[in-house]
């Protein structure tokens, strides 16, 4: 039997990637401060919840959840109304206890059971890697990680800090290789603008798009473009 395919929730994404990702699969998504990865994470999870009964679980390691929620009422995502209704949990793990993270697994893959979780995104894989001073201890961890994250049995979006087409970043983490997909954001500068863009590098099982797109914050979030061009000829 052919695996699911769970929609993106990013508009226009889902059409470059045969209709979306496979049930299951760890996404990593990159890119450089303020690329989008937040608000991507966070349109995957809401709208997963509300537009296709998929409840969700956002673990962040940076931002605080009041300020998350507060952010994404822009877009008309009312996260703290999606909470009362059990369709969106919410996880906090500030930069001091980012390493008790690992220690609460069972409690989490608890709630993803007891809560009828579908959709996981963590924000940002970068914190939890950091926290370990040798390259060795966080290949070793990263590793660790992501084994128990596929036990959960949920479709999983990793954010990741990184400079656009850093793949040295990624292989010394461990994140190419592990993580089923890789998709990057950028936010490229041309003379006095900045030009967004999304990009599918691999996504396993799948045939995909393999050129850049244009990418744009939109009145309801992200939008992606794959039938236009970055740069015009």
């Amino acid at each position: 039997m052919a695996r699911k395919r769970i929609c993106s929730g990013i508009k226009g994404l889902d059409e470059m990637i045969e209709n979306g990702f496979l049930e299951g699969q760890i996404i990593l998504l990159a890119g450089d401060a303020g690329a989008g990865k937040t608000t991507f994470a966070s349109q995957f999870i809401y709208n997963g919840a509300m537009q296709h009964d998929q409840n969700g679980m956002l673990i962040s390691f940076e931002e605080p959840k009041k300020l998350i929620y507060e952010n994404m009422k822009r877009y008309g995502w009312d996260f703290e109304k999606a909470e009362k209704e059990d369709k969106v949990m919410f996880l906090e793990y500030p930069t001091q206890d980012v390493e008790h993270f690992l220690s609460h697994e069972n409690i989490i893959r608890d709630s993803i059971e007891e809560n009828n979780i579908k959709r996981v995104a963590i924000d940002t894989i970068t914190a939890f890697a950091l926290i370990y001073e040798t390259e060795y201890k966080r290949r070793q961890e990263v590793a660790r990680l992501l084994n128990k994250l596929r036990k959960w049995g949920c479709t999983i979006l990793l954010t990741s800090e990184s400079r656009a087409m850093d793949e040295e970043y990624h292989v010394r983490f461990g994140l190419d290789s592990l993580a089923d997909g890789l998709i990057y954001l950028y936010n490229i500068r041309k003379l006095e603008v900045r030009v967004r863009a999304l990009e599918v590098m691999k996504l396993r099982g799948t045939k995909h798009m393999q050129r850049m797109v244009p990418m744009k914050f939109a009145k309801n979030g992200l939008v992606v473009f794959p039938e236009e061009h970055v740069f015009s000829e």
